[in-house]
This record gives structure tokens, C-alpha cells and sequence, in this order.
């Protein structure tokens, strides 16, 4: 039983991780998009002219796509993490929960032999 809970754990995990990756990996897109948008924006925006303001322009939206992109891998980067600790989580857990639950051979012993004590002679 402690090991099909920790398998739908694990299963739970894995979606999570799933959606997790998915989501980061469409958000980098979109970035990169925008970014690409933007660039093109500042270029049809320049009207002609082609100074300084226009090439600043240009490299702050660089920035910012750049940046979206990297917090998306960051949140990729977490994705993973948290997918990694949390199934060395439930494992460790319901091991946990096994070496508890499992009798001890000795303790078995010991009540066994005291049960029989504590009903010597009820029934005479």
C-alpha cells in the first residue's frame, strides 16, 4: 500500500514536472517573439533616421527579450529541481513508512511469549 501511494506520487510528481517544462518552454518562446517584435517595432518606428536614439532603442529590447528568456530557463531550471528533490522526497518517505510499519522479529517474539503468559491458566 506504501508503495502505490509513493508510485501516484511519483506519477503526480512527473506531471507536475510536465506542465512545469511545458509552461517555461512556451514562455521562452513568447519572449523571443516579443523581443523579435519589438526589434522590428523600434526599426519601423526609426522612419529614416538612424542615430543613436534608434540603435539604444533597438538594444533595450534586446535586453528585455533577452531577459524574459533567461527567467524562463530559470524557471525551467526550478522545473527540474523541484522534480528531483521531491521524488528523492517520497522516496525517502515511504521507506520511511516501510522500516516503521515492519515488525521487529524480537519485539514479535517478546509479545507473543508474553500473550501466552498473561492467558496461562484462564482457561482451567
Amino acid at each position: 500500500m506504501i508503495q502505490e501511494q509513493a508510485r501516484l506520487q511519483h506519477a503526480a510528481n512527473e506531471r507536475e514536472f510536465l506542465v512545469e517544462t511545458n509552461a517555461a518552454n512556451k514562455d521562452a518562446y513568447q519572449a523571443f517573439l516579443e523581443a523579435a517584435r519589438g526589434k522590428s517595432a523600434v526599426k519601423t518606428a526609426g522612419g529614416g533616421t538612424y542615430g543613436a536614439t534608434m540603435a539604444a532603442r533597438g538594444a533595450e529590447q534586446g535586453r528585455q527579450g533577452a531577459l524574459s528568456i533567461a527567467n524562463a530557463k530559470d524557471r525551467a531550471d526550478a522545473a527540474n529541481a523541484n522534480y528531483a528533490l521531491s521524488g528523492k522526497n517520497i522516496q525517502i518517505g515511504a521507506q520511511n513508512q516501510i522500516n516503521t510499519n515492519r515488525v521487529n522479529p524480537l519485539t514479535a517474539m517478546t509479545r507473543i511469549a508474553t500473550a501466552g503468559l498473561s492467558n496461562y491458566g484462564a482457561f482451567k
